[in-house]
């Protein structure tokens, strides 16, 4: 174990990820989060009358979230992830469509499945490869982090029809965000690192258990067994600093001071500059957008009925409010014999977000009996909706401006959480890797080798090759 101390302050995935590479590293790592568990957005809940443990909200990854595997690897739980290769989807009218993979090199390895969508017309099909050819040749460039994606597709000549089936309800659910306030660098993120350029990164994985047995005991478990120290309920109130103005620590709110080399504040962006004292803030001018980020809800409602409901383990709904129907199984949601337990997510809903919890249950509910025949005539036994109203950032237009990097420029001192500049939408993937980010930063500054992130799905030989075409993009 080596003789450096770092302070690690944000039990989330981001802090989570920045105390294990620290850890591995032979660093003493003290993570200190003011909860009674670790997760922090990623975590579950003890349902009072059943005793289960629940998720606040069901989370998703896919295949190409590559650093979230790594660190589910590290942390010994990456089998708790099930893995679909098929996507169903369900629109208004009772038509079920599904997105698979076939033989065929990316991105055509999904288009048998994709013509045989239902939803979508020939000319809808048509007009959506035509704007995936234009992701996949468009590069990274500066105008499209001002540029919005709902804009970009219209102009592109996608269909309005393909937008509202196909666009809309994939990028809502992977950015939280409505399609008008989503920067094109996040979308093209999006389809072409999921769908694209890889056979197997659109595959879609869910925890098989609560979040906290993929993230709390886990970490605290690995930190605990490499000499880490875990701290529960330990509210930070400032950063310690040296006479010459280095970080050294944190002061805790019951006036205890946990003293360190470097700290890693791994908090969301709108506590952050609180725990800086004034000197420091005034000196990063990286910190100085943050103000500007804004929040995205999400709503996650549990349902139980009285009947079994037939229905795929994820089903994305296509026209409605509620985005994902989940059926939860297996022996860590047992139910009673003959009936249901349902999750369902409804992303960047402020006005559902503001409604009683009561209305809310309501509204989701009638959807579900709406698209699920079963659950027609099904009664409602119990309900329980939870509302993260600091869910993820807004990925609108312009924000990757205000996102600061994990080494903001100051000694002794890296910030980590997916808000920060990761080249990725507000994920757990995100997360993971600026907390693996901003432990490198301590890393290089301790003289010490830098991990860097997990290599990225490797294109497919066709996806290389139809990049590599013009530049251009058709937008008229």
């Amino acid at each position: 174990m080596s003789a450096r101390r770092v302070v690690v302050v944000g039990g989330g995935v981001a802090g989570i990820a920045a105390a294990v590479r620290l850890a591995e590293s032979g660093i003493a790592v003290t993570l200190l989060d003011k909860r009674p568990f670790l997760g922090g957005r990623a975590s579950s809940f003890t349902d009072h009358l059943t005793g289960l443990r629940l998720d606040a909200c069901q989370h998703g990854t896919m295949r190409c979230c590559t650093a979230l595997d790594d660190l589910l690897t590290r942390l010994g739980v990456a089998d708790r992830i099930v893995y679909h290769s098929t996507l169903h989807f369900l629109d208004a009218a009772g038509r079920r469509s599904t997105i698979r993979r076939s033989s065929l090199p990316a991105p055509l390895h999904t288009a048998p499945s994709f013509l045989a969508f239902r939803s979508l017309g020939w000319r809808d099909k048509l007009s959506l490869a035509r704007a995936f050819l234009a992701i996949l040749r468009a590069g990274d460039r500066p105008e499209h982090a001002h540029q919005d994606a709902e804009g970009w597709f219209r102009r592109a000549g996608v269909t309005e029809r393909a937008i509202r089936q196909f666009v809309e309800p994939v990028l809502v659910s992977a950015c939280n965000e409505s399609l008008s306030r989503i920067a094109c660098t996040h979308a093209f993120k999006v389809f072409r690192d999921g769908f694209l350029v890889n056979e197997r990164a659109y595959e879609f994985g869910v925890p098989s258990v609560p979040l906290a047995a993929l993230y709390n005991e886990p970490a605290e478990r690995f930190l605990v067994q490499r000499g880490g120290l875990v701290r529960h309920r330990a509210i930070v109130e400032r950063l310690l600093l040296t006479e010459g103005g280095r970080p050294a620590g944190a002061l805790l709110v019951s006036g205890e001071r946990v003293h360190a080399d470097a700290v890693v504040l791994a908090t969301p962006f709108d506590l952050l500059r609180s725990l800086l004292p004034a000197e420091i803030v005034e000196g990063l001018t990286a910190l100085r957008g943050i103000s500007e980020i804004e929040w995205s809800p999400i709503v996650g409602v549990h349902l139980w009925f009285d009947r079994p409901i037939e229905a795929p383990d994820a089903l994305a709904l296509l026209d409605r409010r509620s985005d994902w129907v989940f059926r939860k199984r297996g022996a860590e949601w047992p139910v009673a014999e003959g009936s249901e337990y349902l999750s369902v997510v409804i992303s960047a809903d402020r006005e559902l977000a503001d409604l009683p919890r009561e209305r809310v249950a309501q509204i989701v509910a009638d959807e579900v009996r709406a698209c699920l025949p079963e659950a027609g005539t099904a009664q409602l036994l119990r309900w329980h909706v939870v509302k993260e109203r600091k869910a993820t950032f807004a990925p609108r237009p312009g924000v990757d401006d205000l996102r600061p990097p994990q080494d903001v420029g100051a000694p002794g001192l890296a910030i980590a959480g997916e808000w920060t500049r990761t080249g990725w939408p507000s994920t757990m993937e995100s997360a993971a890797r600026s907390g693996y980010l901003a432990a490198d930063v301590v890393l290089r500054q301790f003289g010490l080798p830098a991990g860097g992130l997990p290599a990225d799905l490797p294109p497919s030989w066709l996806a290389r090759l139809l990049a590599g075409g013009p530049r251009r993009v058709r937008e008229g």
